[in-house]
């Protein structure tokens, strides 16, 4: 296949891969995307309805307390009425604005007397009470008043009342004599008291009582009006805005005596199964809980601490919304609604949303096949134009590739290409130069390497082995070992130096200084021949700031001594195995290189023991560094040669050298290594 179509193909392939990822990444994000929005829409939604829901309690609480402040409003003119019917003179009969004047029930207990002038005033009351059932709308089923001599009067009339009714007996008259303060007659309060049967109809209802007053503050009998529990609740009109599985609660957080915990309890709730009730047997609600504890709690705390509120909590196992709102006495109206009535606006929700997304998925991937078509096309007439000049550097390239450094590339070109072939034309005679430069340094690396022992010497009584490993093509380390007489005895002469730095510089310098010392080597002394290189060095190296450090040393195993001088290299170390210690060898003096008139000093030390090991080395042993940063250092160099004095002077050089590669890993060697080891035997 030619170049120009896998170009094509090649772009082609660049272009459609990047775009059909992107449309499906765009894809799964848009879908992400709406799902997202949709249920962000049903969080939304959930808190609106939350919202909604306690703007809901709070209102039908607040139309609750005005007609709680209604009907006490009733129930005190009821007993002011009585109180004036049965204790005062007679008023002329007045028009009650054309209501309809409710018919008046009589009961009388079994056994007892009616007293029938009371009866006949308290039959007065009609017009009263049927303005108050007309005024409240009917919310009032009975307006009653019970003496304590037993008998009673309801408004309208009580059909069906149980022949053993007695309404002293009843717990809204109990507690409305209860709540009868002698002292203040003329301020009784009205007692709301909990829901209970009514005989009568059967229904559930909230009976209202209050104490009636008779001359001398005397308690004479109680005034009550009925009202059915449905119509305090007013459940209808609120099911009617939500769902008809809607509950309303009047209830109030209280503690349970039983288990010490706290619990919603429940004063009034609509019962569907009011009327098969006893009417003599107590109403007596379960208490509001959910079988989410926690979240129960934090509700209830907050029904103590505000005023109104929301609350998403399962009821009876059906996850629902809670809104309450403060009624009265600690009671609270509560609300409960379903989650469920959400689904079908979350759903409608979710459709448009997903119709939406939808929709632009597929405007994206139209757009997107029209972008691929035109890149197709462009690649295709574009393609020949560009390839022709690649296909000249990649000639260009194989030519240089087989050492042609005469090529030369001669477009001219309008883009960013002119710059490769501009690049190409400028790194071919650096790339020539390079190449020279490195045949340079492999030629000086091995005159170098010629320059160090090939061999170590053969002398009774030494054993003698030496390495130098460059950092570099070449370095600036020096070492040097060989066999020469001198005064009739048989000696070896040896050298370890160091010139700053490394690579050519160093080389050269290196270089200069060992022919130098071999220039030296009939000099009477090892002082003699180092203060003679010194002085020669100097006037070469002249200002250049640069130096060799130098240990030279002239062994002399006949006699049993060493003859040496420190040219500002470190100390030589000579290990004792029988003693199992190292020994510094001292001497002083300045580097080689710096001042022609040092007069160096002459050093003596013994070596007689057998198995004494002598270590001249360079400081690119111990301060070599591995991966982390840390330094070799003398104490673990001290430690390899200890363990290994048993090896011959080779073997001690090998594990020297095996131990730093270790230590350094995989971190590039950083400075020449030099390590020359004579062994006494």
């Amino acid at each position: 296949m030619r170049l120009r179509w896998k170009f094509f193909l090649i772009l082609l392939g660049f272009a459609l891969v990047p775009m059909l990822v992107l449309t499906h990444v765009n894809r799964r994000h848009v879908e992400r995307l709406g799902q997202s929005i949709a249920a962000e829409g049903n969080a939304v939604i959930s808190e609106v309805v939350k919202n909604e829901l306690r703007q809901t309690a709070e209102d039908f609480s607040l139309v609750i307390r005005r007609s709680k402040s209604a009907l006490d409003f009733s129930l005190s003119m009821t007993v002011a009425e009585t109180e004036r019917l049965l204790f005062a003179p007679p008023l002329p009969r007045q028009d009650q604005g054309g209501h309809e004047t409710p018919s008046v029930g009589v009961h009388v207990p079994m056994g007892v007397r009616p007293d029938t002038v009371a009866l006949s005033r308290l039959a007065g009351l009609a017009p009263t009470a049927g303005l108050l059932r007309h005024e409240l709308d009917n919310t009032v089923l009975f307006v009653a008043v019970s003496l304590e001599d037993g008998i009673s009067v309801a408004f309208p009339a009580r059909e069906g009342l149980p022949p053993d009714y007695d309404p002293r007996q009843r717990p809204w008259y109990k507690a409305a004599k209860a709540a009868f303060d002698p002292k203040r007659p003329t301020a009784q309060e009205v007692v709301w008291n909990d829901p209970a049967v009514d005989p009568a109809t059967g229904r559930l209802t909230l009976t209202l009582s209050r104490a009636v007053v008779g001359p001398g503050g005397r308690f004479v009998g109680v005034a009550s009006l009925d009202v059915p529990l449905e119509r305090v609740l007013q459940e209808q009109e609120i099911a009617s805005q939500w769902s008809q599985a809607m509950r309303a609660y009047l209830a109030a957080p209280v503690r349970d005596p039983a288990t010490g915990k706290r619990v919603l309890y429940v004063w009034a709730r609509r019962d569907d199964d009011a009327t098969a009730r006893d009417w003599k047997s107590a109403v007596n609600f379960e208490p509001l809980t959910s079988s989410d504890a926690a979240g129960f709690d934090a509700m209830l705390a907050a029904m103590e601490r505000d005023a109104s509120g929301t609350a998403e909590l399962p009821l009876n196992g059906v996850p629902s919304f809670w809104a309450y709102a403060r009624l009265m006495r600690g009671a609270s109206l509560v609300i409960v609604v379903p989650t469920s009535m959400l689904d079908p606006m979350a759903e409608q929700s979710r459709r448009e949303i997903l119709a939406a997304t939808d929709q632009i998925v597929r405007l994206s991937g139209a757009v997107m096949a029209a972008a691929l078509f035109a890149v197709a096309l462009a690649a295709f007439f574009s393609t020949k134009a560009f390839v022709r000049p690649m296909v000249r550097m990649i000639e260009a390239w194989k030519r240089l590739g087989v050492g042609d450094f005469t090529v030369r590339l001669d477009e001219r070109l309008s883009d960013e290409r002119q710059a490769l072939v501009d690049a190409f034309n400028e790194t071919v005679p650096v790339l020539a130069d390079h190449v020279r430069l490195q045949r340079s340094l492999e030629l000086a690396q091995e005159v170098q390497q010629n320059l160090l022992p090939a061999a170590p010497p053969v002398l009774d009584g030494l054993d003698v082995a030496g390495t130098s490993i460059s950092c570099d093509e070449t370095g600036g380390d020096y070492f040097d070992y060989r066999v020469v007489s001198r005064g009739g005895a048989v000696c070896l002469d040896t050298a370890v130096g160091d010139v700053t730095g490394h690579g050519v510089p160093s080389a050269l310098l290196m270089a200069t200084a060992r022919a130098l010392l071999l220039a030296t080597e009939d000099s009477e002394t090892p002082a003699g021949r180092v203060r003679r290189a010194n002085r020669l060095l100097c006037r070469d190296v002249g200002d250049s700031g640069r130096f060799m450090t130098l240990l030279a040393m002239e062994i002399r195993p006949g006699e049993g001594i060493a003859r040496y001088v420190r040219a500002g290299h470190d100390p030589a170390l000579c290990y004792d195995p029988a003693r199992g210690v190292f020994e510094e060898w001292p001497g002083t003096g300045i580097p080689l290189g710096i001042d022609p008139d040092y007069a160096y000093t002459e050093y003596t030390m013994p070596f007689t023991a057998p198995g004494v090991v002598l270590v001249l080395g360079t400081d690119g042993i111990w301060e070599a560094r591995n991966e982390a940063g840390d330094m070799y250092g003398k104490a673990r160099f001290r430690e390899v040669v200890a363990g290994a004095s048993g090896l011959s002077a080779a073997g001690i050089v090998a594990a020297v050298l095996d131990d730093l590669v270790g230590f350094r890993g995989s971190r590039r060697q950083e400075d020449d290594v030099t390590l020359v080891v004579v062994k006494r035997l």
